[in-house]
């Protein structure tokens, strides 16, 4: 089963526990229901309006997007409730986050978590190449950094 409801890298998952694995197939699974019943709504309708002769209108353009926006919000929602519950299960453990050298806060979307991680890599190591080895023997970053951990893995490995 390919997982394309969230971003994470291989490493990532490797460090979901059982139940958070369960619940990203869950969803996954979801997903790809919503999908199937988008494309048959869809196709179904645009039978009636062929039917109707009224394929080609602009106004057959606008009801077919109403469908495929309906199915568009519900997925995102589906989305956004697996990335919180990722967010508030997948925390790093007690030695980890004492001995991490940038703030690990949880209660931050992910935005401010990149800006956190990337300001103290920036700052920290000059050299591009010792920052991105340092950046991927970060044993907290993808649990930290979520489906951002990819964008700033790719944002270091630039910089080489």
């Amino acid at each position: 089963m390919d997982i394309d409801i969230i971003s994470y890298a291989e490493a990532q998952y490797a460090q979901l526990s059982e139940e958070q694995i369960q619940e990203v197939k869950a969803a996954q699974v979801k997903k790809n229901r919503l999908t199937a019943q988008m494309a048959e709504e869809v196709r179904k309708e645009k039978a009636r309006l062929t039917e109707n002769g009224t394929y080609l209108s602009p106004m057959s353009e606008l009801v077919l997007q109403e469908i495929k926006d309906k199915y568009a919000a519900e997925i995102e929602w589906l989305r956004e409730g697996l990335l919180f519950y990722l967010r508030y299960s997948s925390r790093a453990s007690e030695t980890q986050e004492s001995s991490n050298p940038y703030l690990l806060d949880y209660s931050l979307d992910e935005m401010e978590r990149f800006e956190i991680v990337k300001e103290y890599y920036l700052t920290t190591y000059t050299d591009p190449h010792e920052r991105f080895e340092a950046f991927k023997k970060d044993e907290v970053a993808p649990q930290y950094l979520g489906e951002l951990y990819l964008p700033t893995y790719d944002y270091f490995l630039s910089f080489i």
